[in-house]
Parts: structure tokens; C-alpha cells; sequence
């Protein structure tokens, strides 16, 4: 494994869930410095390291790897995909695949070309609860689905990048919205036919929306609707609630963990994207196995060791850019508006 980005996705949950998956050595990563790449190499027991403007292709290169993976800001995740792909390398991606579905369906294009193994990492479809929800489906426990409720919500990203439109190529509808929104899709199973939202810029002086609502309804009219902050207080807000014709389900990953600990102490990060590192927290034990990414690396790389085509592939990653992208301009023109992917 090669990993891209020494940020907060790599350090707090992939490089936690590679050492957990006997099969995977990761062998090298790069990432812009080499005072921080450096420092991540020596964290991680990682034994080679690629840094700065040619670091990038240089790893994509390397004959050593097998799998490249993303987890890069949004802004360089297709020149990352198409050198890998490229140097036909297996490719896992992180949310969202492209800041549009134009950049989306380039990375689609290039490892359809090249014939590689093609993984779109949307975590909450991994997490156990979903898995979970997905075989009370199965068994028809709440009978045909009539409407989704999913929302995401915390104070704000950890960097700048994400606040700024053409690195990030959207606020918090883009940053957090595809995760509610695949979430949604990947348990309703239809068609999206078309998609209403609201957006604003409530709370954080930027030059992208900090809040939003979005709908998307179905084929069979069936509605999911995606809500996302980032101006909520009190720490990362993750649940969603399924309404069905004979039962209702609801799911909360951060509110009701089972966990309360009251600090007035600060002693380090408890929860992540908390607001204060004291008062009453309410931790998740394991987070990057309560939020997916165990199951999620372990099924791409047992995807990409035995060549079967994982469940999420970069065609649903061009899907929630197409929905995405729907939902950035029916809030502007306050219409609904058919996703075209």
C-alpha cells in the first residue's frame, strides 16, 4: 500500500485500520513537506517516504506498490488517480471522488482505461450499524421504505482548504452532504429521479455554504433527505432514521454511544470534532471502527487481492457528484432538478 496525505483521514483512521488487516503492508506515503512526512513515516513504523512536487508521481511509480491510496485535499485527487491509474495501480479514493461530476467521470474514465481495481471509500455504507440496517432490510423488517432522514453535523473542518471553493469545490453539501446522501441511496436501492435543496452561509465568514438541506427523491417517489452542518455545537452529530411501511429504524453513532465521561480536565482529544476538550463528552470506543473504515480497507483490499469488484466503486462516486452537483443548482434556482451522470 502507498498512501497519499499525511492529514487527519490517514492518521485517525486508515493507517489505524491498515494494521489491523494482516495482508496490508504499508510500505511508503507522501505528502507535501518532508519535516511532516517524515515525522508520519517514523509514527507509523512506515519504512519509505515521497515528498514534495515530484513525490507524487514517484510513488504512483513505485514498483513496490500495489495499491495507491487517496487521501489527499479535494483539489488534487484527480492528478492522484490519473498517475496511479496510469501506472496501472489499484486505486482507493476518499469522499468526495471530484469536486464536480466533470472530475468525477475523468477519474472514472482513466481506471475504466487502464483496467484497475477502482474502490470509492464512502465509510458510512461500512459502518457495522449500517451493515446491520442493510440485513434487517433484507428480511423485510419494516416492510418497503417510504423516507430516509440522515444527517451529519459538527462546528467546522479541521482545515483551511475546505473552506476555500476552488481547492475544496464546495462547502459543507459537498464535504459531508455525499456521505448522507450515498448513505441514503445505498439503502433506499432506486434511482434517484430528482433533487431539491436549501444551502446558506450561516455562522463561518467563507466563501462556501455552512449549512444544508437536500432531497432526494426516488423512483418510486420513495424520499431521502440529507442534512448537514458545519455550525453545530457539541461535537460530531452522525444518525439517521428509516421510515418503512411496517417499522421504523433509528441509528445514532455519537449521541447515544453508551459512553459518558465528564472532564474538567484536558487531557487530549476524547471525541472527535468536539467543540471543548471538557464538560460532559460522549465518546465512541474504536472510532475508525464505529465509523466504517476497518470493514471499509478490508473489503477493498481483499477486493483488489482477489480482482472481484468492491461494493463501492468510483461509478457511485460519480453518482453522488451528479446528485451533488443537482442539488447545488436546484438550490439556486429553487426548483427540483434531475441529476445527469
Amino acid at each position: 500500500m502507498g498512501v497519499l496525505g499525511v492529514g487527519f483521514i490517514n492518521d485517525a483512521y486508515h493507517l489505524p485500520s491498515f494494521r489491523e488487516i494482516p495482508e496490508v503492508e504499508v510500505s511508503t506515503v507522501y505528502g507535501k513537506s518532508e519535516d511532516k512526512t517524515g515525522a508520519f513515516a517514523k509514527k507509523w513504523g512506515i519504512p519509505n517516504f515521497y515528498y514534495g512536487d515530484s513525490g507524487l508521481e514517484a510513488i504512483c511509480k513505485d514498483d513496490s506498490v500495489d495499491v495507491i491510496d487517496v487521501g489527499l485535499p479535494n483539489f488534487l485527487h484527480l492528478t492522484a488517480v490519473l498517475a496511479a491509474a496510469e501506472h496501472h495501480k489499484a486505486v482507493i479514493c476518499e469522499k468526495p471522488l471530484g469536486r464536480t461530476t466533470v472530475e468525477a467521470k475523468r477519474m472514472l474514465d482513466a481506471v475504466e482505461r487502464y483496467n484497475v481495481i477502482h474502490c470509492y471509500a464512502e465509510n458510512q455504507i461500512f459502518m457495522p450499524k449500517t451493515q446491520y440496517v442493510v440485513e434487517l432490510l433484507k428480511r423485510d423488517t419494516i416492510g418497503k421504505i417510504i423516507s430516509l432522514r440522515a444527517r451529519e453535523a459538527h462546528s467546522g473542518p479541521h482545515s483551511a482548504w475546505f473552506k476555500q471553493k476552488a481547492q475544496s469545490g464546495g462547502g459543507v453539501l459537498l464535504d459531508m452532504g455525499c456521505h448522507t446522501i450515498e448513505l441514503g441511496r445505498h439503502l433506499i436501492q432506486k434511482q434517484p429521479k430528482d433533487v431539491a435543496a436549501w444551502t446558506s452561509t450561516l455562522h463561518h465568514k467563507i466563501d462556501v455554504e455552512d449549512n444544508c438541506v437536500v432531497l432526494v427523491r426516488y423512483a418510486d417517489e420513495e424520499l431521502g433527505q440529507s442534512e448537514n452542518s458545519w455550525s453545530a455545537k457539541g461535537g460530531l452529530d452522525v444518525r439517521f432514521e428509516i421510515f418503512g411501511t411496517e417499522g421504523t429504524i433509528f441509528v445514532d453513532l455519537t449521541r447515544e454511544t453508551g459512553l459518558k465521561v465528564f472532564t474538567t480536565g484536558s487531557g487530549g482529544s476524547i471525541v472527535e470534532k468536539a467543540d471543548s476538550p471538557s464538560g460532559w463528552l460522549f465518546p465512541s470506543l474504536r472510532e475508525h471502527e464505529t465509523y466504517g473504515f476497518v470493514d471499509e480497507l478490508r473489503h477493498f483490499t481483499q477486493c483488489i487481492a482477489t480482482s472481484k469488484e468492491p461494493v463501492e466503486t468510483f461509478r457511485d462516486g460519480v453518482i453522488v457528484n451528479s446528485i451533488v452537483d443537482a442539488a447545488y443548482e436546484a438550490a439556486a434556482s429553487r426548483k427540483w432538478v434531475t441529476p445527469i451522470h
